[in-house]
């Protein structure tokens, strides 16, 4: 089955409740399972509706003629049901042949009916022949059957109605008039019928066509998620060998210059490959933080020891004053780090300063690690926009994308925080990150840790 498939059959239409052969079989399949399951809910209505009849012939017809009938139910029309209310929880027959028995037991229930009318005419008492009616309406609605094998085996129980009609010697023009009520009472459940297996087939093919489209997209996941990943490290890869090369050679003084340079080239290459393979991992789903409790002075010593050779090289001086010893904050490791880095570099990259501060302020259960500059400051216009998608605020010669922030609004959301600014044109620029501060038992994370993560974050 294809969605082609699917959407042609569509554009075709099925007024005659028939698919192509392709479709079909599926479909009566699914259709089978269906039936299985409803039986289960039918069979135990059927039975009770059958058990409740039997008491009120006890109680309402002659006593013989109850004896009778009430035997007919109970001997005959009742195993029957729970005959089916049993097999419908089995895992034998297959949905396929149970169907079929569904049907027979279905004929059997209304010939019951008949036999029961039947011998009321046969002791001379007026039943009335609305039972026929009512076990019609069943079959038609409640027991859900498919419209062609309804119709059948109900055209099957009126011809036997009137048979049994004739055999009693009912006067004639009551048999015709009983038969024109039951004809126009399966007329109508064979309308319901049709409408009801039409609209069944119709969500058949808009729920195989949306399986299909999720499997199609689940698939183009996948194989994004391969080339992510496999880009990412095959990228990477060069630029460390680059990086390591610049390490180990011994430039002479004329040179000094050219090889900072390659080193700047090489690390603007690398935070923006890094920049694009965070969105690309966003957007695809395939981050997952890991929320444990975070020494932050050790994050901030990975952060000086990462940037401040670079910075230094482009004459920003980078300034990290200590938290306060001990605080550990609720976050993944290394997403807090790729935050604090996006934000030092943004800075560097788009402020025009020369110089970058990076401090943290405690409130309550929250701590704000706040990354300022000297630089140009961002107009107050910004202040909600910075974070979106390829927002870049003046002009700038660094190559960007415009995605480093909106990556730390996502990860700073993922640790469950907030992110915002503090600016005003001229003055400099001061972005923050808020984190929930992790309570623990022990100097690190351990068994003994526990996160408090319940309260609000602060507002500024």
């Amino acid at each position: 089955m294809t969605a082609e498939q699917i959407q042609q059959q569509q554009a075709r239409g099925f007024l005659t409740l028939r698919f192509v052969p392709a479709l079909e079989a599926d479909y009566r399949k699914a259709r089978s399972a269906l039936i299985r399951q409803r039986a289960r809910l039918a069979s135990i209505a059927g039975l009770l509706l059958f058990l409740v009849y039997a008491l009120v012939d006890l109680m309402t017809l002659p006593a013989e003629l109850a004896r009778l009938t009430a035997g007919i139910r109970l001997a005959i029309t009742c195993p029957i049901i729970a005959l089916v209310l049993w097999l419908a929880h089995r895992k034998t027959p297959d949905d396929h042949h149970f169907e079929r028995l569904y049907v027979f037991a279905y004929i059997a229930g209304g010939l019951s009916v008949i036999a029961i009318i039947l011998a009321a005419r046969w002791h001379s008492y007026p039943l009335p022949y609305e039972g026929m009616i009512l076990m019609l309406m069943f079959g038609y609605f409640a027991m859900g059957l498919p419209f062609f094998s309804a119709s059948v085996a109900s055209f099957v129980l009126v011809w036997a109605y009137l048979l049994a009609e004739l055999w009693a010697g009912n006067p004639a023009t009551a048999t015709l008039t009983n038969l024109f009520f039951l004809m126009t009472a399966n007329v109508i459940g064979m309308v319901g019928a049709w409408i009801s297996e039409y609209r069944h087939r119709a969500h058949f093919l808009d729920r195989q066509l949306l399986d299909l489209l999720h499997q199609s997209a689940r698939d183009e996941s996948r194989r994004k998620t391969e080339l992510i990943t496999a880009a990412s490290h095959d990228l990477r890869q060069p630029l460390n060998v680059i990086d390591l090369t610049l390490e180990t050679l011994q430039p002479e003084r004329e040179h000094s210059e050219v090889m900072n340079q390659l080193r700047d080239t090489v690390g603007q290459l690398r935070n923006l490959l890094g920049t694009v393979f965070d969105s690309a991992r966003l957007n695809e789903g395939m981050i997952q933080p890991e929320l444990q409790p975070v020494q932050l002075n050790h994050t901030l010593q990975e952060l000086e020891d990462l940037l401040s050779d670079t910075l230094s090289r482009r004459d920003i001086r980078l300034d990290i004053a200590p938290a306060e010893p001990g605080l550990a904050l609720t976050a993944d490791p290394s997403l807090l780090l790729r935050v604090l880095q996006n934000l030092v570099i943004n800075a560097a990259d788009h402020s025009g300063g020369q110089r970058i501060q990076v401090n943290t302020v405690t409130t309550g259960n929250w701590a704000r690690i706040r990354v300022c500059d000297d630089g140009r400051g961002l107009p107050e216009s910004l202040h909600t926009q910075v974070f979106d998608p390829y927002i870049r605020a003046g002009a700038s010669h660094q190559a960007g994308l415009g995605l480093g922030l909106t990556i730390v609004r996502e990860f700073s959301r993922l640790m469950g925080g907030q992110c915002g600014t503090e600016s005003s044109s001229g003055r400099g620029a001061v972005f923050w990150v808020a984190l929930p501060i992790a309570v623990t038992t022990s100097p690190g994370p351990g068994p003994g840790s526990r996160i408090q993560s319940d309260c609000a974050p602060p507002v500024g």
